[in-house]
């Protein structure tokens, strides 16, 4: 099972300036009403037109900015770099800011007394690099994201390590241009900054040349676009491109991704897409697009290049009940299901549970409506790339016997109509007032019967004609739509309305979800006739796949026994 846990972490470069940097309170303080005089302001060996603010960190409180004044003057009389600390910096990102402009002082207090070139001027400058890291770093974290301020910080960072030593940073163009470039800052401007007369000119020169190098190579992979379905990234083999400001996509990467259909009618250049029932027919360099039979005017037309045919993505993921959003700064599409109509609902809720024994025996991820993002991805080792479209359909097709949408509305009908259920009944209806000298004749040497019919009646006994084995046909019917909606059988809607009726008849007859898992296993093998004589429910290979998830806690948190007081809300 694949797990999506993600957990953003700053540099660990916690340090002080000295004693007296502790005092500052740094990130953990909340944010005091009173700030500096006129706000926060330059130090003197900084333009004012060059310093960054940080709002509402608290550096800023008087109490911590009254500290960081002090440390200003200190510098300004000539301070050092102390000796402790300087290999880090911590504390929130305008602590860290402060922190790094107070050592640039201090490499100019030493190029004062030993010359620009010494080593204390190098050690205080790569200690000034390492805290603009840290409130670079802390900055992003805080912010979600990088922005202007981010990239600043970037800027200060690399000059500054880039004046302690050019062999500092192995690739420079790697890791200045997307700064430059988010600030519209030319080259040269990255070098007008104190401390440069460090470098060499042989040493300047490779360092502009490592970033002139990396520029085309930077603006190519900056202009490429990529897909994602459901927050996942679409893997093609032919890169998307825009034509009329639409982004263009090879036809079989979204269309499949989403479970369609593809067929090329050579004789008319004509694209047939089909999902879920609902057929899209597209023609090369036509703007008319058939939805259903009906004409659906485009804005772009597809087109064919290097022998990929080319469709706007937007009129494809909309035709099959998609949303598609474009982030320009990050040159995303980003397509999802629709769930708009469900959206106040807790159908999703109840699906889950019910599918998630059968989806985690199947290699799927019990915690994810239809099994399995809809998106090709790798396996958790790397090794291989899971389809869940195809991988959903060998499933109904070897498991189930169900071939395509409409053996799936077929096996769905028998399923809401009790098919297992009813079989079983009748037989415990014939068996569970027998002797055993009547169940032998009945039996007639059969194997199976002979061992099928005291556990048919012991199912009767324990279950009754009210709950049966109903749990089996209702969480096997959940599975099966869910399934079917990541093959690109069903609409996301159809199956959301199977499961809410599956979960309606749950509710009917069962309080939680240890007996719909103990009624469900029952239920299974009993339909498939094997033998469970000396075998309690929860020392099967079901029961023990069930109880391991419950044991552990990101699954067990599915199996909410809250969902059977609340019931089933659908909206309606």
């Amino acid at each position: 099972m694949r797990r999506f846990l993600s957990l953003l972490l700053t540099l660990s470069l916690t340090l002080a300036l000295s004693p007296a940097t502790l005092a500052l309170t740094g990130g953990d303080t909340a944010i005091a009403q009173a700030q500096p005089a006129g706000g926060p302001s330059a130090p003197s060996w900084v333009e004012e037109s060059d310093y960054l603010i940080f709002p509402g960190d608290p550096v800023y409180e008087l109490e911590n900015w009254g500290e960081i004044r002090k440390l200003r003057r200190e510098a300004e009389d000539g301070a050092s770099l102390p000796a402790e600390g300087r290999d880090w910096a911590d504390g929130s990102p305008g602590k860290c800011y402060e922190t790094a402009l107070l050592r640039l002082k201090y490499a100019w207090n030493a190029a004062d007394t030993a010359g620009i070139t010494s080593l204390e001027v190098g050690q205080a400058l790569l200690s000034a690099g390492k805290a603009f890291s840290a409130a670079e770093s802390g900055w992003i974290d805080q912010n979600r994201g990088k922005d202007a301020l981010a990239h600043r910080l970037a800027v200060e960072k690399y000059r500054a390590y880039l004046a302690y030593h050019p062999a500092y940073v192995d690739d420079w163009g790697r890791g200045i241009i997307p700064a430059l470039d988010a600030l519209s800052m030319p080259v040269e401007e990255f070098f007008d900054t104190p401390f440069m007369d460090r470098l060499s000119p042989e040493e300047r020169t490779a360092v502009e040349q490592s970033v002139y190098d990396y520029w085309d190579f930077y603006l190519e992979q900056r202009n490429l676009i990529s897909v994602y379905v459901d927050g996942a990234v679409l893997l093609m083999d032919t890169l998307p491109q825009v034509k009329d400001q639409r982004t263009m996509v090879p036809i079989r990467a979204v269309a499949e991704a989403l479970g369609a259909d593809v067929e090329w009618m050579e004789g008319s250049n004509q694209v047939i897409m089909t999902r879920a029932g609902k057929t899209v027919v597209m023609a090369l360099d036509s703007t008319i697009a058939m939805v259903d039979g009906k004409p659906v005017k485009m804005d772009v037309a597809p087109y064919a290049e290097e022998n990929r045919t080319y469709i706007p993505a937007r009129y494809v993921a909309e035709f099959f009940g998609q949303t598609v959003s474009w982030d320009q700064n990050s040159r995303q599409v980003d397509i999802r299901e629709d769930k708009t109509a469900w959206a106040d609902t807790n159908i999703e809720a109840w699906a889950k549970p019910m599918g998630a024994l059968l989806s985690l025996l199947s290699g799927g991820d019990p915690a994810a409506f239809g099994g399995w993002p809809r998106a090709s991805h790798p396996n958790e080792l790397g090794t291989a790339l899971v389809e869940p479209i195809q991988l959903c359909r060998d499933i109904l097709w070897e498991e189930w016997g169900v071939k395509g949408r409409e053996e799936l509305l077929a096996e769905v009908e028998a399923i809401r109509a009790g098919e297992n259920s009813v079989l079983f009944l009748e037989s415990a209806r014939k068996v569970k007032d027998m002797t055993a000298a009547q169940a032998r004749a009945y039996a007639k040497g059969n194997e199976v019967d002979k061992y099928m019919w005291p556990q048919t009646r012991s199912l009767w006994k324990k279950w009754g004609s009210e709950k049966g084995i109903a749990a089996w046909d209702l969480c096997r019917g959940a599975a099966l739509a869910q399934w079917g909606y990541t093959a690109g059988y069903f609409t996301y809607d159809e199956a959301m309305g199977a499961v809410a009726d599956f979960a309606g008849e749950l509710t009917k007859t069962f309080s939680n979800w240890d007996e719909v898992y103990e009624n469900m296993i029952d239920g299974y093998y009993w339909c498939a006739r094997e033998d469970m004589t000396d075998m309690d429910t929860w020392e099967s290979e079901f029961g023990v796949t069930y109880q391991a998830m419950r044991a552990t806690m990101e699954l067990n948190a599915i199996f909410d026994d809250g969902l059977f007081g609340a019931g089933v809300q659908n909206g309606n």
